[in-house]
């Protein structure tokens, strides 16, 4: 029933944009609809129109599965031969009347672009849905929170397991690989991106890749990881060392978790994305690291690992329950380290609910 209502949806936002279809290539969107798994090498299209009749196209070897699995009518799903040239030739035959379409502008390429004009010839309209869809998404079903919550909870048991094998003269290759592993032994579709380990002048670099580099006491190390379950991701970060840190490093520190708690604790429906990203920002740029805060302070989290909301300066969006963010803050200082403290946070109908419990403490 929750597809079903998915679709009216967003059929509903076509007929007030006067589109006849949609044509869907992102694969979290098309997720998002059907509900059917795909490795994630693999593509498929999704054609809705105005009425809510779809047309779901896979590639031939997930042709079966998908009649078998997926909740739409097996008569309405085709398939298309990988690596052809000619690929989007299925489309003909549901878009060959068409004269108003609704593409996703980040995610069409030029090519699949320029074939839904060539089928549909002269006097095509085009308009995206990019927001569209994304603003349904940005509110999380109670069976979408659930599924993300699974995904916290197995980052939360890759993160505690780490924290019981680092040692010094281990490599972050080592430390990363290890919490994919323990991800994906828990339950996980997959890591949500590639985890990284960042240690020392890594850290502060930074340097958002896994290294050779061996891990040492007097050194603040950022573990970013997250996990998939049911199609849907979690993102987490802690900042920990093996001992012996400055009184710098450890203030740079307890500044960022300040930070990164102040925001967590202002989350609630009504306030605007902006305003949660200056409560941390302005925390970090009282005590004189603002220059070394770089990024955002968070990012909507569901499909996709960056969704909506935005958490980042002037970002006017109004958070409302359902929402799933991180909040993020980080101080990058050259020749001293870094830290980045990130849980994963619910706007709940009356405010917020922490989502991630791994331990934030340093050592």
């Amino acid at each position: 029933m929750e597809f079903q209502q998915r679709v009216a949806a967003l059929t509903q936002r076509l007929r007030k944009k006067a589109l006849e279809v949609a044509v869907l290539f992102d694969q979290a969107n098309i997720r998002y609809i059907t509900g059917f798994r795909l490795n994630r090498a693999a593509s498929s299209i999704l054609v809705i129109d105005s009425g809510g009749s779809l047309t779901f196209i896979v590639a031939r070897l997930d042709y079966e599965r998908a009649k078998q699995d997926c909740w739409i009518n097996s008569k309405n799903i085709f398939f298309f031969p990988e690596d052809a040239r000619d690929y989007l030739k299925v489309l003909h035959k549901p878009l060959e009347k068409i004269r108003a379409i609704g593409i996703e502008e980040k995610s069409i390429t030029h090519y699949q672009f320029s074939y839904l004009q060539k089928i549909c010839r002269d006097n095509l309209e085009v308009k995206s849905i990019e927001s569209d869809l994304s603003q349904l998404r940005a509110i999380k079903s109670q069976e979408e929170i659930e599924m993300i919550r699974r995904a916290a909870a197995i980052a939360d048991e890759a993160m505690t397991k780490v924290f019981k094998i680092i040692k010094e003269g281990t490599t972050e290759r080592e430390v990363s690989s290890y919490a994919e592993y323990v991800m994906k032994t828990e339950g996980a579709e997959g890591a949500s991106f590639e985890p990284f380990l960042m240690s020392g002048e890594n850290a502060w670099l930074p340097q958002r890749l896994s290294s050779e580099k061996k891990l040492r006491e007097k050194e603040l190390m950022i573990l970013d990881l997250g996990a998939i379950y049911g199609g849907y991701c979690s993102d987490l970060t802690r900042t920990f060392s093996l001992g012996n840190l400055t009184r710098a490093q450890e203030k740079i520190f307890k500044v960022a978790l300040k930070a990164e708690q102040a925001a967590i604790v202002a989350v609630k429906p009504g306030r605007k994305a902006g305003e949660i990203d200056g409560i941390a920002r302005e925390i970090i740029e009282r005590e004189g690291f603002g220059e070394y805060f770089s990024h955002l302070s968070g990012h909507g989290v569901g499909l996709s690992i960056h969704e909506l909301p935005i958490i980042d300066r002037g970002v006017e969006t109004v958070l409302r329950s359902g929402m799933v963010t991180t909040i993020e803050p980080g101080i990058y200082l050259p020749g001293v380290g870094a830290a980045r403290i990130e849980d994963m946070v619910l706007v709940t109908d009356s405010g917020y609910e922490v989502l991630t419990r791994a331990k934030r403490e340093v050592i």
